[in-house]
């Protein structure tokens, strides 16, 4: 073998020469090409993440609107696949012939334009390749005067995007960014501004044209075949400045709305952004929320004279966590509250969150056949607050159903004194009320009557709680596909606390107390509602929720004023049912389940025990299965056969008003009724000490007589019932009131 190496001659120097010039060139070329492809190339990244526009669709692929970016320009996306070869190909032609044959620079065709431009003595020809056209959109030109040098850095510039990205991304950039003049750049736009279509409805003729837009603009503005206007539209207005809001982050963190997985489009694969992409099939039904729009715009037409000038609509598919309504106002481009969002305006929900209140009673001490007051009551804690109902009257004695199908005002604040505000609060933070934390230093037994103020949003998503067995949905602003499942927010309730409240607020004869025979909550289906009125009746709000939908609706004023003569149970309350009626398949009438560790027993309507042969009337009332239940002692029968009743002490200041007939059933410790020990009140210095009298109640006791004293004065002695009115004097005093030999004593303070 070394015989033969010694036979081949050698290298000659020059060829020797000429192959040590090839390799340091290639080398020299090789480190230049990967220096391009290795240092970062800011421009281009920033380029590649600049905000598009995103077409907004709702669930049926209507198109709700186009966002533009920059001063009304409008940049819309399409990936290079979806871009027809036609468009692609009348570009390239137009443009950069060989595009696919160069690496950024076009030598030929700089020659090629450097000698017509000669034997022209101007400039007729120039030779930047599509790549240098990119060049100059990702660092454009300081100056409209054309240097050598400007030449040398975009011929630089067009080697690095080489370097970095495919012919197919350079390609889809340049088609997605191209100016072509007229607040447009992109083809996809370009086709929508000056023809009035989608891309691939483009003519050969109008493609042709198209592709030399870029140009001159201004010229072949003139010379546009089939040119036709497109008018953006601008539907779910509000809607879609929620969504854009949320993906800014600007909206903070009560809304749990999962964003990630959603970005479309190739640059959703080469950068971490949160920016909108360019198609967004949002959950929203558009029909429905425009007639929504539409119904809501006429009642407050046929209202003016109430004074109800706004409205807003919100809709959400329990199971799915889908919105389908977002409906913000009635008429978005409205001089003065137009674009104010109603399902995110923060408003007192009135007696629409006093289902929250029964079922935390539920979990919390309370039975379904617990019988509540529902008498003149004064609350003193920190200060003294006396609530009234609606109608002002009081219903004496009423089961826990009634009361809350009825809305009453007074039971509502009895069971929240019993519960606690502190703890209310805690589970309306769980319902996903949020806003109620930042309010609790100015709230007290009033929030049982709904005097926080939270969004349509927050009170919707809370109120499915009851048709969710318990768990509050995590919604989404995204069109899912059949069979889908929302995640859970919050786990609330219990899903037997759950049931037993819907079986109460579909209760169409327990309604009647408070608001009669209403024919607007007679559903064919099953069906659960709620209703409120602010204290001020600024504000009139509507729930309503069948096993699958959840619909919620404010009515009233952005600017303030009061709604005149009108309450809550009649005006939203009619679009809350026209959501769900249109949302009710035929034949379908899914059923609210029913509770798994109670049935139903026959008790006394008015004792809410075990009913006897004495209880005049009996219904049928959830009681935990094996519990035994005591039999009515309220009932009996007296020697001349009538049934008689014996009321609990509780009831002695409603039993003492007018045209009451019963006796007192006299029982228990002797106590003081109101006020409680702590309880503070205020002094008003402008009135008379005879104007400002306290009404002091005992209960209980063995003896027929009572007597009260105040810092040791005697007031006086009283017969059952045991009442005194006792005159306001700043200070603190003691209380103490004897009945024989029982005695109770509390503190109050006047200021």
């Amino acid at each position: 073998m070394p015989e033969i190496l010694q036979k081949i001659p050698p290298v000659p120097a020059f060829f020797s020469r000429i192959l040590k010039i090839i390799f340091v060139l290639a080398a020299v070329f090789l480190v230049f090409w990967l220096s391009l492809l290795i240092i970062p190339f800011k421009p281009l990244n920033r380029f590649i993440n600049r905000p598009c526009s995103t077409r907004f669709y709702d669930r049926n692929g209507i198109l709700l609107q186009i966002s533009s970016v920059d001063d009304g320009l409008r940049r819309e996306w399409t990936d290079l696949e979806k871009i027809p070869q036609s468009v692609q190909q009348a570009f390239i032609e137009a443009e950069d012939k060989n595009f696919y044959r160069h690496h950024g620079v076009d030598i030929l065709a700089i020659f090629r334009a450097l000698g017509q431009n000669t034997r022209a003595q101007s400039r007729v020809s120039g030779a930047s390749t599509i790549t240098m056209q990119l060049a100059r959109m990702v660092v454009p030109r300081q100056s409209a005067n054309v240097t050598l040098w400007q030449k040398m850095k975009e011929t630089f510039n067009a080697l690095r995007i080489e370097a970095k990205l495919s012919k197919k991304q350079i390609l889809e950039l340049y088609l997605n960014n191209v100016p072509f003049g007229f607040r447009t750049e992109g083809v996809t736009s370009a086709a929508r501004n000056f023809y009035g279509v989608q891309l691939h409805q483009l003519s050969f003729e109008q493609i042709e044209t198209l592709a030399l837009f870029p140009r001159r603009p201004a010229t072949y503005i003139q010379k546009v075949p089939g040119a036709a206007v497109f008018e953006y539209p601008n539907n779910a207005p509000h809607f879609v400045n929620f969504v854009k809001n949320l993906y800014a982050g600007n909206l903070g963190g009560n809304f749990q709305i999962d964003l990630t997985g959603k970005k479309t489009g190739a640059n959703a694969k080469k950068a971490n952004y949160t920016r909108l992409p360019p198609d967004l099939y949002l959950s929203i039904d558009l029909p429905l929320t425009e007639e929504c729009r539409s119904r809501l715009f006429q009642t407050s037409l046929d209202y003016k004279t109430a004074r109800i000038n706004d409205g807003a609509a919100f809709l959400i598919d329990n199971i799915t966590g889908e919105i389908l309504v977002w409906c913000g106002g009635t008429d978005f481009d409205r001089a003065d509250n137009g674009q104010v969002d109603g399902v995110l305006a923060r408003n007192q929900t009135g007696s629409s969150t006093k289902p929250f209140l029964y079922a935390a009673a539920l979990q919390n001490g309370f039975y379904p056949a617990s019988v509540l007051p529902d008498v003149p009551m004064d609350f003193g804690t920190d200060q003294v607050y006396v609530p009234q109902n609606f109608n002002n009257r009081f219903n004496g004695p009423q089961l826990f159903r009634t009361c809350l199908a009825s809305s009453l005002n007074i039971p509502a604040v009895f069971l929240l004194y019993r519960l606690g505000v502190d703890q209310y609060c805690r589970v309306l933070d769980s319902l996903g009320l949020f806003s109620i934390k930042n309010q609790r230093e100015n709230l007290g037994l009033s929030l049982a009557l709904g005097a926080g103020e939270v969004s349509l949003y927050e009170l919707g998503r809370a109120f499915s709680v009851f048709s969710r067995d318990g768990t509050v949905p995590k919604l989404t602003i995204f069109a899912q596909k059949p069979g889908y499942k929302t995640g859970v927010l919050s786990e609330v309730f219990t899903k037997d606390t759950s049931r037993i409240v819907c079986n109460m607020l579909s209760d169409y004869d327990a309604r009647a107390l408070g608001f009669g025979f209403s024919k607007i909550f007679d559903t064919p289906y099953p069906a659960i509602f709620k209703t409120g009125t602010s204290n001020q009746f600024q504000n009139i709000v509507a729930l309503g929720a069948t096993p699958r939908y959840t619909a919620a609706v404010w009515m009233g004023n952005l600017s303030g004023e009061t709604v005149i003569g009108e309450t809550g149970s009649s005006i939203p309350a009619k679009i809350v049912r026209f959501l769900l009626d249109s949302l009710q398949k035929k034949g379908e009438k899914p059923e609210f389940m029913p509770p798994e560790q109670f049935e139903k027993r026959r008790i006394c309507a008015l004792s809410g025990m075990g009913a006897g042969k004495s209880c005049p009337a009996a219904t049928a009332e959830y009681v935990r299965k094996g519990e035994k239940i005591e039999k009515c002692s309220w009932h009996y029968i007296d020697a001349g056969g009538k049934v008689q009743v014996k009321y609990p002490n509780e009831y002695q200041r409603w039993l003492g008003g007018k045209n009451m007939n019963g006796e007192l059933k006299f029982e228990g410790r002797f106590r003081f009724l109101y006020p409680l020990n702590g309880a503070v009140f205020v002094y008003d210095s402008s009135l008379s000490r005879n104007e400002q009298q306290l009404r002091i109640d005992l209960l209980g006791g063995n003896e027929e007589t009572a007597e009260l004293f105040c810092d040791g004065v005697s007031i006086g002695i009283k017969s059952r019932p045991f009442s005194w009115y006792l005159p306001l004097n700043p200070g603190v005093h003691q209380l103490q009131a004897y009945c024989g030999t029982a005695t109770d004593a509390i503190t109050i303070t006047i200021k």
